[in-house]
């Protein structure tokens, strides 16, 4: 409140002074633009530096549209006092009063992913560059630098600050509307704020004050000006707006806006281009190629922005994928791959007319060797079997996984029972091999007992049954005096 009521008080003060002295109405409507002005500025200035944890370049570009609107202040006032020029619209001022919009434009257009990119900032810093070379010749091809030659000079420039300002106001509402951040919504509402009511009252102020009955700085209709100013300097103060409960934007219109908004600026150099062909078609052809190359460029090295991030997201998710079906001991898959490749590979038995061979394989006495040795040898000990039983599996297509604690299972495709059997006694051999010593064994070294089953797909039996024979055919090693080999009945 405290707020309003100083803006409210200078507001008052600015009005009441022009009518006490009159003879000095000019001055003093100049001192209470450029105080507003730079009151302005520094606020935006205040917001940029301070907003958030970043330095924020959105409330930077809108101080610099103030420093430039201040620029076309002071040089109107060189043109009344240094020059003692009363044209309503000398070119220098009028210039600068159109191109404060420029970098309002580019932070109103720029895309939140985009703008982290640094040839998205160098196309928006041609863009830039080329928008202000049009306003040029637009605001000279209408009037001199000591003004408009007449009524129709001065009412175009007045037209074409309301064409740009209404552009601007329109942009600010949509981004507005479109965003999902409270700290986004804070500046593209103080951005709403001061661009429809500089839209409404410059608009007014130019039409009937400057072109109508009061040309002249000096009068109580100066305060109109000051409020577009005060207005910005009110919502710039408001913070971000936490806790206060607003619209929520669809999440289609969001990405729509975001994705559309480079085109803003785009729009704006093509229209200026055409407006300013015929008086300078050189220029106008080249905004015109600028627009479409800019836009086209950018849509194009977007794509290939998103390509780079897909194919990151796509890596990413295989090496999780990786891990959500790897065993981390023992690096071999796990029971949830096991799982997927035994129903894929009994699905394949009809498709081959083999049957597939499924290994159960148990380390003997392995709550021995954990008693005895430790947790951290038994740890080391699983890796090592998982190694042994890895060197041995020779074809490309089986598949080893640790299924559990202790148990390790082995999918063989395309093997016939006989073949399951020599697979598992060169296996168990191989672990033997090892020697590594277990006291808890009657054997003295570490053995695994292996059970062998074999089957097709048919009506009767599925993936489970044949994972039940492997597991009966395991009990049948281990009551045989483990460190063997054993089938299912």
């Amino acid at each position: 409140m405290r707020d309003y009521l100083i803006v409210f008080a200078v507001l008052v003060l600015h009005a009441v002074s022009v009518r006490v002295a009159p003879e000095i109405g000019m001055a003093l409507s100049y001192f209470f633009f450029g105080a507003f002005g730079v009151a302005a500025a520094g606020a935006a200035l205040h917001r940029g530096l301070v907003s958030g944890r970043r330095l924020d370049p959105r409330w930077l570009a809108m101080a610099l549209t103030m420093v430039l609107w201040l620029c076309g202040v002071a040089l109107s006032a060189r043109q009344n006092y240094v020059l003692d020029n009363a044209n309503p619209a000398p070119g220098d001022s009028m210039f600068f009063y159109i191109i404060y919009a420029v970098p309002a434009l580019v932070t109103l257009s720029s895309s939140p992913v985009a703008a982290r990119k640094r040839w998205a900032m160098g196309i928006d810093l041609v863009l830039a560059c080329m928008l202000a070379a049009l306003f040029y010749a637009r605001v000279f091809a209408l009037v001199t630098m000591e003004g408009a030659a007449g009524r129709p000079e001065a009412e175009a420039i007045a037209a074409m600050l309301d064409i740009e300002n209404v552009f601007l106001a329109v942009i600010a509402i949509v981004r507005l509307l479109a965003s999902e951040r409270q700290r986004d919504a804070a500046f593209y509402r103080a951005a709403s704020i001061f661009f429809v009511t500089y839209t409404l009252i410059v608009g007014y102020y130019n039409h009937f004050v400057a072109l109508g009955d009061y040309p002249d700085f000096g009068s109580a209709w100066d305060i109109l000006l000051d409020i577009p100013f005060a207005a910005w300097l009110l919502a710039a103060r408001r913070g971000d707006g936490q806790g206060r409960v607003r619209w929520r934007p669809p999440v289609f219109l969001v990405r729509f806006v975001q994705s559309g908004s480079p085109v803003f600026m785009a729009l704006g150099v093509l229209a200026l281009g055409l407006m300013v062909m015929s008086h300078h078609p050189t220029l106008g052809v080249a905004a015109c190629a600028a627009a479409v190359l800019g836009i086209g460029l950018r849509s194009t090295l977007t794509q290939v922005s998103l390509v780079e991030v897909e194919s990151r997201l796509t890596a990413r998710q295989a090496t999780l994928e990786g891990l959500a079906y790897r065993d981390g001991l023992t690096e071999l898959a796990n029971r949830r791959a096991l799982d997927a490749t035994l129903l894929t590979e009994w699905h394949r038995t009809v498709e081959r007319n083999e049957p597939v061979a499924l290994l159960m394989i148990d380390i003997d006495f392995f709550k021995q060797f954990n008693d005895r040795y430790g947790h951290v040898e038994g740890d080391e000990c699983l890796r090592r079997v998982a190694s042994a039983l890895a060197s041995r599996v020779g074809r490309g297509e089986d598949f080893l996984a640790r299924y559990g604690g202790e148990e390790f299972a082995l999918v063989a495709p395309a093997t016939t029972l006989v073949g399951a059997h020599q697979l598992a006694h060169a296996l168990r051999e191989s672990v033997q091999s090892m020697r590594i010593p277990n006291d808890g064994s009657p054997y003295g070294l570490v053995t695994v007992s292996i059970g062998v089953a074999v089957g097709v797909e048919s009506p009767e039996a599925g993936p489970l049954s044949l994972l039940q024979a492997a597991d009966t055919a395991l009990y049948r090693a281990k009551a045989s005096g483990r460190n063997a080999v054993a089938s299912a009945a």
